[in-house]
């Protein structure tokens, strides 16, 4: 019996929801990949439909996150202006390139970013403050901005292992700055898409009926574990997801154009 398309859709937002309580990252890594392999959308329209949904799951978990752990709001504020402008300007960039290419490239950085979280740190990272926090800040509020916008992901794979790595920031601590920020970044992306046609919002209410509260399943399951079995879980996470990416690259090298965007995102049932 063929499932109805909106069950579909909720049950993909519920994993990616899920995934991004989890994690701290937004879920469009789960998100964009089943919505052009389930419900067999283009890949333009899959990113733009994942972000706008990105944020409500990104919501639920912030405040569950807020209520288990304190969340640095300071901190969260140095990242949002540039990760704003960044996700504006990722989302129009993107509509001028095939984003199956920003995808390997993405999934080559993921692999860089999982095998140096997956590696002992070798003591706690260095506090930065003053000048040099804000330019951090800035910094790695424009690189997860921009991939947030281009790729129709939160940001967190940026925001998380930044946080950790260059703030000093507890795995914890991370993942609810990271859902904080995520939350407008995606709103600003989102508005972008849809200026540019690139959203389905049918399919992102369902995804969104799924994705509140599996993020916030997720954000409430990530309380009770361990600092250090979160940390090689989202390093395992980026490498999965790193792998597909580059997968997916290599293949459309291979493969004409037409069927690289994929069918149309209309799908009886």
């Amino acid at each position: 019996m063929r499932v109805p398309r909106g069950a579909r859709a909720a049950a993909i937002g519920a994993a990616g929801g899920l995934f991004a309580g989890l994690t701290g990252v937004g879920g469009g890594a789960i998100l964009v990949p089943l919505l052009v392999s389930a419900l067999r959308m283009r890949q333009h329209a899959a990113h733009g439909t994942s972000l706008a949904v990105i944020g409500a799951g990104a919501l639920a978990g912030a405040a569950t996150y807020a209520r288990t752990t304190s969340i640095d709001w300071p901190l969260a504020m140095t990242l949002l202006p540039t990760a704003l402008l960044g996700a504006a300007a990722g989302a129009t960039f993107v509509q001028r390139i095939p984003a199956i290419r920003l995808r390997a490239l993405f999934g080559a950085f993921l692999f860089a970013v999982a095998l140096r979280m997956a590696l002992p740190l070798g003591g706690a990272a260095a506090h930065v403050d003053g000048v040099w926090r804000l330019l951090l800040g800035a910094g790695t509020g424009l690189a997860g901005g921009l991939l947030s916008g281009a790729l129709g992901v939160g940001g967190g794979a940026v925001f998380v292992p930044a946080l950790v790595l260059l703030f000093g920031e507890s795995q914890h601590a991370a993942q609810g700055v990271s859902l904080a920020v995520i939350v407008p970044t995606a709103a600003a992306g989102t508005a972008t898409h849809w200026r540019h046609g690139s959203v389905d919002g049918s399919v992102a209410a369902w995804l969104a009926l799924g994705a509140v509260p599996g993020s916030a399943a997720g954000a409430a399951v990530a309380s009770s574990l361990r600092a250090d079995v979160l940390q090689r879980g989202f390093a395992a996470v980026l490498l999965a997801v790193g792998a597909q990416m580059v997968w997916s690259g290599w293949r459309a090298a291979r493969t004409p154009a037409a069927q690289v965007e994929g069918t149309p995102t209309h799908d009886a049932g």
